[in-house]
């Protein structure tokens, strides 16, 4: 098993859950208003540093988080100037 982590900025947050209902996660927990930096910036929700992130998780099986993954770096290929998407994979060993 597979926890996969999303981190999206962009203007229509409805898209990654869209994306991953639509390849099959069976479900997904969204955190809203993340703040932070990384090698795109900071966002930090500020007039000095505009915006947030819309931060996912998902739990699926091996074969299911190669399937998204390869929607998510079609997404993040197709996003708008300004927009960032991040995911990251982690073993998972158990699941309650």
């Amino acid at each position: 098993m597979k926890t996969i982590f999303i981190i999206h900025a962009g203007a229509d947050e409805h898209r990654v859950p869209h994306l991953l209902e639509q390849h099959g996660a069976r479900g997904y927990t969204q955190i809203g208003h993340g703040i932070g930096a990384g090698s795109t910036g900071r966002l930090e929700g500020t007039r000095a540093w505009p915006g947030h992130a819309t931060l996912w998780l998902t739990i699926t099986s091996d074969d299911q988080a190669q399937v998204l993954l390869a929607a998510l770096r079609g997404f993040k290929a197709r996003l708008e100037p300004g927009e960032h998407l991040h995911a990251s994979v982690m073993a998972t060993e158990e699941f309650i």
